[in-house]
């Protein structure tokens, strides 16, 4: 087993464009699997936007890297992996996994099984994107292994 990592975080969009709204990018030296993700939003009425979770072969832009990922296990040594929140240009992308209507009075997410949970090689990650115009602020967090 590897470490396992946790990202709190809380955007509020300032684009409407499409954009990745997270996204974590591998190490040159170390894989991802990611284990779940759940992300809420500040809707007080009924508002359908279309997002999808693929894969990316590199980080987009316009957004901020994060420094708080928190360890599983204090014990473990940094974590490698590269998360990063609102990227207006959106990541290389590597294909989609999944994708949703969200209508945003409920939340948004999945937790894998380990035989289903998607594994990323070095220097290739997973991003969370929306394709439709809105600039709600959302929160949530989203948790990987590092092997």
């Amino acid at each position: 087993m590897g470490r396992i990592v946790y990202q709190k975080f809380e955007e509020t969009l300032v684009s409407d464009a499409a954009q990745d709204i997270w996204s974590v990018l591998a190490s040159s030296t170390s894989p991802i699997i990611l284990h779940g993700f759940e992300m809420t939003s500040d809707a007080i009425a009924a508002a359908l936007i279309v997002v999808d979770l693929h894969r990316i072969t590199a980080s987009g832009t316009g957004g901020a890297d994060s420094s708080t990922e928190e360890l599983a296990d204090e014990r473990m040594s940094a974590v490698t992996a590269v998360f990063r929140t609102e990227d207006t240009t959106p990541g290389a992308s590597g294909g989609d996994l999944m994708g949703w209507q969200w209508e945003q009075l409920g939340s948004v997410g999945h937790v894998w099984t380990p035989e289903t949970r998607p594994r990323a090689t070095v220097s290739e990650g997973f991003a969370f994107g929306m394709f439709t115009a809105a600039t709600p602020t959302l929160s949530g967090w989203v948790c990987w292994e590092e092997l």
